[in-house]
C-alpha cells in the first residue's frame, strides 16, 4: 500500500542543503519543477546554492529565487560546505561532467533523467557513483506520483486479476511534431540523447514495466516523419535524426502482451491511452499530456461486468502540500521520498543504476527496430 512515513519521536529537525545545477532566472524545468518541489519541504530541503551557465545569469537567478549563493562554476557549488546534496538539471549532454564534480566532492547527487546521452555514459556515471559511496538519485519521478503508486497497488492487490494484456497510445508533442523552438533544438539530434523516444517514451515504458513487469521478448518499429523542423522563433529550419514514431510490441515476463505507440503528433482525443486489461477487471489511464512523468493522470476502473467508472486517488498517496495538477507534483513526492532515503538509509527512489537498466532496454528497443543512433534511422 501508500508508504506512510511516521514521525520520528525526538528526532532533531534536518533541513539538507540542496545545491542546484541549472536553476535559471528565466524558467526551464528546474525552476518550474524542483525548486517549487524542494521549497514545498522547508523541515526537509533548504536550496542553498545554484550555478548557471555565467556569472551574470547566475546572479540574476539568485536574485529571482532568492538563493544566497550563485556561481557559474559548479564545481564550486560541490565543494560548498553548505551543499549536501547536488541536483542536476540541465541538458543531458551536460550530465555526466557535473554529476562527476558533485561525486569528487563526494556530494550525495540528484540527476534528471536521461542519465546519460547514452549507455555507455549511463554505465560510466554508475559506477563512478558507486566507487564514491555516495548516494545517487535519477529523475523517474512517474514511480513517485501518487497515481502511479496507486495504479501499481491495485495491480498488485488483484484488482485486475491476472493481467492479460496492456496497449499505450501516447504524444510527445511539442517538439517533435515538425516545429520547435531554437532552445529545444538540441531534443532533435539523436545523438544528444534527449528525443521523443528517451522522455516522453523512455519514462513511459519505465512506470508501464515497474507496474506490470519486464519484458520477455519485444519488437519494435522506429521513423522520423519529421526530417526537416521549422524553428518557429528564428524562421529557421533544421534537420532532425530522432525517432519521432517509436512503436513496440512484445510479451511481458508475466505472459501479459503489450504494445506501445508514441508519435510526435498531439492528438485531439487525448495524448495518452493507457489500458491494462485482466480476466476480472480492466483500467483506463488516460491524461492531456503524454508525459506520464508528470503523474497528472485520470483512472477509471471496473472488476467483473461493471463499466469503467472513475476512481479517484485515496488521500493517503498524498504526501506533500503541491498542487495536483503542478509540474512539481510527482517531483516533490520524488524529493519527500529521497529525504527518507537519505536519513534511513532505505533504497525506495530510482538511482543510476535504475537508470541504467532502463537505458539498456531503449538499446534493447533500438536494437530490435534496427535503428543505427548515429545516422537516426
Amino acid at each position: 500500500m501508500a508508504d506512510e512515513e511516521p514521525a520520528a519521536e525526538g528526532a532533531a529537525p534536518h533541513s539538507c542543503g540542496v545545491g542546484i545545477i541549472g536553476l535559471s532566472a528565466n524558467g526551464g524545468w528546474a525552476s518550474l519543477a524542483h525548486l517549487p518541489a524542494l521549497r514545498s519541504m522547508p523541515a526537509k530541503f533548504d536550496v542553498v546554492a545554484l550555478s548557471a551557465s555565467s556569472g551574470k545569469s547566475a546572479e540574476a537567478a539568485a536574485k529571482a529565487h532568492a538563493v544566497s549563493m550563485a556561481t557559474s562554476d559548479a564545481l564550486v557549488l560541490a565543494s560548498s560546505g553548505d551543499v549536501e546534496l547536488v541536483v542536476v538539471a540541465v541538458k543531458v549532454p551536460e550530465h555526466r561532467g557535473l554529476v562527476q564534480k558533485a561525486l569528487n566532492c563526494r556530494k550525495d547527487v540528484y540527476c534528471e533523467w536521461p542519465l546519460g546521452r547514452n549507455t555507455a555514459e549511463a554505465e560510466e556515471m554508475l559506477d563512478a557513483a558507486r566507487k564514491s559511496g555516495v548516494r545517487h538519485f535519477v529523475g523517474l519521478q512517474a514511480r513517485s506520483s501518487p497515481a502511479l503508486r496507486y495504479i501499481r497497488d491495485l495491480v498488485e492487490e488483484g484488482y485486475v486479476g491476472r493481467v492479460i494484456s496492456t496497449r499505450v497510445t501516447g504524444s510527445g508533442g511539442f517538439p517533435w511534431s515538425g516545429q520547435a523552438l531554437a532552445s529545444l533544438a538540441y531534443t532533435l539530434d539523436d545523438s544528444l540523447g534527449a528525443t521523443l523516444f528517451t522522455i516522453p517514451f523512455g519514462h513511459m515504458i519505465d512506470g508501464l514495466t515497474w507496474v506490470l513487469g519486464e519484458f520477455a521478448e519485444l519488437d519494435a518499429t522506429m521513423a522520423v516523419q519529421f526530417p526537416q523542423v521549422k524553428l518557429t522563433d528564428t524562421g529557421e529550419t533544421i534537420a532532425a535524426n530522432g525517432p519521432d514514431e517509436v512503436v513496440v510490441s512484445g510479451t511481458l515476463q508475466s505472459g501479459a502482451v503489450a504494445s506501445l505507440h508514441y508519435t510526435g503528433r498531439e492528438s485531439p482525443a487525448g495524448n495518452l491511452r493507457w489500458e491494462i486489461s485482466g480476466d476480472s477487471g480492466a483500467l483506463l489511464i488516460e491524461s492531456g499530456s503524454g508525459h506520464l512523468q508528470y503523474g497528472h493522470l485520470d483512472i477509471s476502473g471496473g472488476q467483473g461486468e461493471e463499466e469503467l467508472r472513475p476512481l479517484q486517488i485515496p488521500p493517503i498517496y498524498r504526501q506533500c502540500t503541491t498542487a495536483e495538477d503542478s509540474h512539481a507534483d510527482s517531483v516533490a513526492h520524488a524529493y519527500h521520498a529521497v529525504s527518507k532515503d537519505l536519513r534511513t538509509g532505505a533504497a525506495s527512489v530510482p538511482d543510476f543504476a535504475d537508470a541504467v537498466k532502463l537505458h539498456r532496454l531503449l538499446d534493447r528497443i533500438r536494437h530490435a527496430a534496427g535503428w543505427n543512433m548515429e545516422s537516426g534511422i
